[in-house]
């Protein structure tokens, strides 16, 4: 028989998001445990981009995690040592260099982890490590998990399970949302594989100081992805790779070897180590637009799960910590003011609203995917192709993570770049090398400019995100219309569509 273990709240995994969730939730005064499958010695060692903007800014990283204490860490590298991001497409001989405000941190991701997972304990969390989450204890709704721990069976009951256990999660799949109590059905929306992406990345240690120690460095990547370097300092490298699922596969490692291989930085690198092993790690991650709804009577996914990440403007760690934060606060309010003994969507609804409006980091994840969608329509060579015509400024306010500025750009100073930058290329041939033809290029422009449109149409819906239940369905057919129109702008046959 496995032992039995209750708790007002179950955290499935000890990253970002699992332990602003769980922090969270205790500070609350919540009976919480967070469950990690790592040991406490390799726990917090994830793959991810590791890029992390303004860290001690409240609002950005909000809830009882004392971020200034992270970044006084030395170990953790939160130094501001990233003032600029670049785009390097060196078949083309393109190189486009875009400011970073405010500057970016490229961390250690395991120090972080660590520290991270320190303080939620320090909340009061119960943290099991080796515990492997195999099953979901369900009825009208999710009660629970079902774990084995130290080889060990063990059955967590629970009133409410926050799920942070990263893309394509088992416990996600395991539910039967269909036979949760939910009128007229639940509004939770389970996502694709096709909608995620495929990563890998190392972290070398080079001789000597890298030439782009300040920078984020991009570069394309066949099948609709990109190659990264992301200095965490001079001479410590992260480098990697993802392409989206949705595309014929990439052998990450094989191709990331061949492409440092020819790099003078990197001749005679060693890897990093982490417990005595190479610092390398792959992972699947989120590369669509945050669920419609996140939650589920009795569940509360966050993080990655949530598609809180996006290809163009990042925010994988931000987004992790702002769901994970609002689903602790949110779902320990629900259990707090319960009076029915079962929590429903309606009782988790703040948890949505709160993503979308209230902090509204969902919203300005929601209206960078129209950009992702069009990119993928058109095929890599074509957005090759764009980026080399766009002016810097018009890339940046793509990839700004603060919203959508390109509606008031002015469209006169928008036409006269892409009409210079593509004087430049046809004159020494650097076009030709591309393989599309300029009626395509020219059909990208349009796209691009679609986009942009209905990026600013995307903005209005998603402000309006219902702040009850009550409203939810009506406001999805609305959003699902606009996708209609979007994808009809664009001429993606229905079958081939993201969503």
């Amino acid at each position: 028989m496995p032992v039995s273990e209750s708790y007002e709240i179950v955290v499935v995994g000890g990253g970002v998001a699992g332990c602003f969730a769980a922090a969270t939730a205790a500070d609350q005064g919540a009976s919480v445990v967070q469950l990690e499958r790592k040991s406490a010695a390799e726990a917090g060692h994830i793959a991810c981009g590791d890029a992390m903007k303004a860290p001690t800014d409240p609002k950005k990283y909000p809830g009882p995690i004392d971020m200034s204490a992270l970044a006084a860490d030395e170990d953790v590298l939160i130094d501001g040592n990233i003032d600029q991001i670049e785009w390097w497409d060196e078949d083309i001989d393109v190189k486009k260099v875009l400011p970073y405000e405010g500057h970016s941190n490229v961390v250690d991701r395991y120090e972080f982890g660590q520290r991270l997972l320190e303080q939620t304990a320090a909340c009061g969390v119960d943290q099991h490590f080796d515990t492997v989450v195999n099953g979901v204890l369900q009825g009208a709704q999710v009660e629970g998990v079902r774990a084995v721990r130290d080889g060990e069976p063990v059955e967590y009951s629970a009133d409410l399970v926050i799920d942070a256990g990263g893309s394509l999660s088992s416990v996600m799949s395991d539910v039967d949302f269909a036979s949760l109590d939910a009128d007229p059905e639940t509004s939770f929306e389970k996502p694709h594989f096709q909608q995620f992406g495929s990563a890998y990345r190392e972290v070398l240690e080079t001789q000597a100081p890298v030439p782009y120690e300040n920078a984020l460095v991009g570069k394309p990547l066949e099948r609709m992805g990109y190659i990264w370097y992301f200095p965490r300092t001079a001479t410590e490298i992260n480098v990697g790779l993802g392409f989206q699922m949705n595309k014929e596969p990439v052998e990450l490692v094989d191709r990331l070897k061949k492409d440092i291989q020819g790099r003078p930085e990197f001749d005679g690198a060693d890897f990093d180590t982490v417990n005595g092993k190479a610092n390398k790690l792959g992972a699947a991650l989120a590369l669509r637009r945050p669920l419609d709804s996140m939650v589920a009577p009795g569940y509360i996914t966050v993080g990655c799960n949530a598609g809180t990440t996006h290809p163009i403007s990042g925010k994988g760690i931000r987004g992790a910590a702002v769901t994970g934060y609002s689903a602790g606060k949110h779902g320990a309010e629900a259990i707090r003011d319960d009076e029915d003994g079962f929590i429903s969507e309606a009782d988790l609804w703040a948890h949505n609203h709160y993503v979308y409006v209230e902090h509204g980091l969902g919203t300005r994840v929601a209206i960078k995917d129209p950009y992702n969608i069009a990119a993928s329509h058109v095929g890599m060579e074509n957005v090759r192709a764009l980026v080399a015509l766009l002016p810097e400024d018009a890339i940046a306010d793509v990839v700004s993570s603060e919203g959508n500025s390109l509606g008031v750009r002015n469209a006169l100073s928008l036409a006269s770049g892409v009409v210079q930058n593509a004087l430049a290329l046809v004159s020494d041939g650097r076009f030709d090398r591309l393989d599309t033809t300029k009626r395509d290029v020219g059909r990208t422009l349009l796209d691009f400019v679609r986009a942009q449109r209905y990026a600013t149409k995307y903005e209005r819906v998603y402000n309006d995100y219902p702040a009850t239940r009550d409203g939810f369905f009506e406001w999805r057919d609305a959003r699902d219309a606009l996708d209609d129109g979007f994808n009809d702008a664009l001429g993606i046959p229905a079958g081939q569509r993201k969503y």
